[in-house]
């Protein structure tokens, strides 16, 4: 008990704060562990995949669609808003004599919609399926295009 003197008379108070923080510090893991979970559920979901790309003139939407047909999709334009909705169906639907022991790909109507980097033409935006790849091009407004300016020696 030499030590004793070097804590003080607060000894044993001294770890009941630092179990106190402890707690404390798990609350908030936990708190945020949650979230983090929370976040992974609703994003697990997303569906189609896509990805976004431009070059100088267009901007490319690449999605993933699995096992759909293009008179299934529909896609529009809303301002600077891109909305593709579509549905899948089941494989096997309806039979009822099937027994699944797992069961991932989901079936059913979905709409994604995603906002677009800058302004498009589009009465000009084209869309090919194929191989269940949906490729959609949106060639950039006049105003959203980088414009070259010459500078005059004097």
């Amino acid at each position: 008990m030499a030590f004793l003197p070097f804590f003080g008379r607060n000894f044993s108070g001294s770890f009941w704060e630092l179990e106190k923080m402890r707690s404390h510090m798990d609350h908030v893991y936990n708190a945020l562990a949650d979230g983090f979970n929370q976040i992974r559920r609703n994003y697990t979901g997303v569906f189609p995949l896509v990805n976004i790309s431009e070059d100088e003139d267009n901007l490319f939407l690449t999605a993933e669609l699995p096992g759909l047909t293009a008179d299934r999709l529909e896609i529009s334009i809303k301002g600077e808003t891109l909305t593709l909705k579509g549905a899948k169906t089941q494989d096997n639907a309806g039979d009822e004599t099937l027994n699944y022991h797992r069961r991932e790909r989901q079936a059913g109507s979905f709409s994604r919609s995603l906002t677009l980097p800058v302004k498009v033409k589009s009465e000009d935006v084209g869309a090919v399926f194929k191989n269940g790849i949906l490729t959609v091009t949106l060639p950039k407004a006049t105003e959203a295009r980088a414009h070259q300016i010459t500078v005059q020696a004097q």
